[in-house]
C-alpha cells in the first residue's frame, strides 16, 4: 500500500507507467509520422531538403539507427502495456536506459548530417527543435531529476557535436563567436530540461494528490462499509450535499432475533459478541446477495431494504428469496453454540418511503421513513402473536407472483393504523424464481 503524501517515491506506481506508456507511444507517433512525410517531400521537392538526404552512405546509416530506435521504443511501449496489464514492476533501469536512447539518438544524427552535408545548418534549427520536443515530453516522467538529467544529456550531445563540427570544418565565420553561441545554446538545453523538471514537478504534486484523494475515498467507503451497508454507504457519499427526499417504492424487511436479552443475560460479554457475529455474518451476506441493504444493526435485529437505496424493480421477489435464506441458514445455525435457542422474526411490506440523509454537518444518517416502515416493523412484531416466524403484508402478496407460498392469516388491528391490516404467513415450502 503507498503511503499517503508520498505516493510517487514509488516509481513504479501504475499511474506512472500509464503515463511513460503515453509518452514513449507519443514519440513512436512523431518517429513514425517523420519517417512517413520525410521521403514523400524528398521526392516531391528534393531541392527543399538539404545534399546530405541524396547521399546513400548517410541515408544507410540514419536508417539504420532509426530502425534501431524505432525497436528499441516498440520494446519499452509493449513491455510497459505488459507490465500495466499484469501489475508487475519493470526495473528502473530500463526506463534510464530508454532516456538515455532517446537523447543519444539526436547526437548521433547530428553528427552524421554535418559529417555528410558538411555543414553546421543542422545545429541551427533541426537539431534545437527536436532536443527541445524531447525536453518537453520528458516532463511526463513526473520526476524532476530525470527532466534535469535529460537536459543535461540534451546540453552535453548538442555541445560536443558543434565543438566537434567546427573542428572538422573549420568554417570561415568567427570559430570564437560560433563556439560562444552553440555554448549559449547548449546552456539553453540544459535550462531547458530544468524547466521541464519544475514542470514535472508540479504534474507530480497535482498526480499525487488525486491519488490521495482516491485513497482516501477508499478509505471512507471502507470505513462506512464496515459499519453501514456498500449501498447506505454510496448514498451518503454521491449524495452527501442533498437535503431534499425522494419517494421511492421498495421493500422494507425488520428482522428480531427472539429472546435475545434473556440469552445475553446468562452468557459473558465475549460469548454474546460470539453469538452476534455467528448470527449476523451469514444474515448480512444473504442480504447483500439479494441486492438488499442494511440500515441499521440493533443488539438483536435489523432493518433491511430492497429497491430504495438502489433502484430494482424485483425488489420484492428478492426480499422474499433473502428473508426464505435467512430462515434456512438460522436453521443450519441451530446445530452451532446456543443455536439450538435460535428463532428469529421476520416481517416484510412493500410500498412507498421517504428517503434521504438525515442529519447535520457532524453526523448523518442515509434514512428511510414513513407509515410503510412502521408497518414492517409492526408485522415482524406480529409474529410473537401469531407464533410464526415469517410474515407479510397483503400489498407486498399482490406485488409478487409466487403462487402457494403464502397463508392467509386474515386481517388485524394494527398498532397506529386505523385500518386494518390483512397478514399473510410464509410457508416453509416456499420458492420464488419467477419475475
Amino acid at each position: 500500500m503507498f503511503h499517503r503524501h508520498d505516493l510517487f517515491k514509488e516509481f513504479l506506481h501504475p499511474e506512472f507507467l500509464r503515463i511513460e506508456r503515453k509518452r514513449v507511444g507519443f514519440i513512436l507517433g512523431l518517429f513514425i509520422i517523420g519517417t512517413l512525410i520525410l521521403p514523400v517531400l524528398h521526392y516531391l521537392a528534393p531541392n527543399l531538403l538539404r545534399n546530405f538526404l541524396n547521399q546513400d552512405q548517410f541515408i544507410g546509416g540514419l536508417v539504420f539507427w532509426w530502425v534501431l530506435f524505432c525497436v528499441f521504443e516498440l520494446s519499452v511501449y509493449f513491455r510497459l502495456g505488459y507490465a500495466i496489464k499484469n501489475k508487475i514492476q519493470i526495473p528502473r533501469r530500463i526506463l534510464l536506459l530508454n532516456i538515455l536512447v532517446e537523447f543519444g539518438l539526436p547526437a548521433i544524427v547530428l553528427y552524421h548530417a554535418v559529417k555528410f552535408d558538411y555543414s553546421l545548418l543542422i545545429l541551427e534549427y533541426d537539431g534545437l527543435l527536436f532536443y527541445f520536443l524531447l525536453l518537453m515530453l520528458s516532463a511526463m516522467h513526473l520526476d524532476f531529476k530525470i527532466s534535469v538529467g535529460a537536459g543535461i544529456l540534451a546540453g552535453m550531445g548538442y555541445f560536443l557535436v558543434a565543438f566537434w563540427g567546427i573542428e572538422y570544418l573549420q568554417p570561415e565565420q568567427d570559430v570564437v563567436q560560433l563556439k560562444e553561441i552553440y555554448t549559449m545554446r547548449s546552456i539553453g538545453l540544459i535550462m531547458g530540461g530544468l524547466v521541464a523538471g519544475v514542470v514535472a514537478l508540479e504534474i507530480k504534486k497535482r498526480v499525487n494528490s488525486y491519488l490521495n484523494s482516491i485513497e482516501e475515498q477508499k478509505e471512507i467507503e471502507s470505513l462506512l462499509g464496515q459499519q453501514l451497508s456498500k449501498g447506505v454507504a454510496n448514498e451518503l457519499i454521491v449524495k452527501r450535499n442533498e437535503v431534499v427526499g425522494h419517494k421511492v417504492v421498495g421493500s422494507i424487511m425488520f428482522l428480531d432475533i427472539r429472546n435475545f436479552t434473556v440469552m445475553a443475560d446468562h452468557q459473558s460479554p465475549e460469548e454474546t459478541i460470539e453469538f452476534q457475529n455467528a448470527i449476523f455474518d451469514p444474515l448480512i451476506r444473504i442480504i447483500e446477495k439479494h441486492n438488499g441493504i442494511i440500515h441499521q444493526i440493533l443488539g438483536d435485529g435489523f432493518m433491511a431494504s430492497f429497491g430504495i437505496a438502489v433502484k430494482n424493480k424485483n425488489h420484492a421477489k428478492d426480499s422474499l428469496n433473502a428473508g426464505l435464506e435467512i430462515m434456512e441458514a438460522i436453521n443450519h445455525l441451530r446445530t452451532d453454540q446456543n443455536g439450538n435457542n435460535t428463532r428469529v422474526g421476520i416481517g416484510l411490506h412493500s410500498g412507498e418511503v421517504i428517503t434521504g440523509n438525515i442529519g447535520n454537518e457532524i453526523r448523518k444518517q442515509f434514512s428511510i421513513a414513513g407509515k410503510n416502515v412502521i408497518l414492517a416493523s409492526r408485522i415482524e412484531q406480529l409474529n410473537k402473536t401469531f407464533k410464526t416466524q415469517f410474515l407479510v403484508s397483503e400489498q407486498f402478496v399482490e406485488m409478487i407472483n409466487c403462487k402457494g407460498c403464502f397463508d392467509d392469516l386474515g386481517e388485524v388491528q394494527v398498532k397506529g393504523f386505523d385500518e386494518n391490516v390483512r397478514i399473510y404467513k410464509v410457508g416453509e415450502n416456499c420458492s420464488c424464481s419467477e419475475n
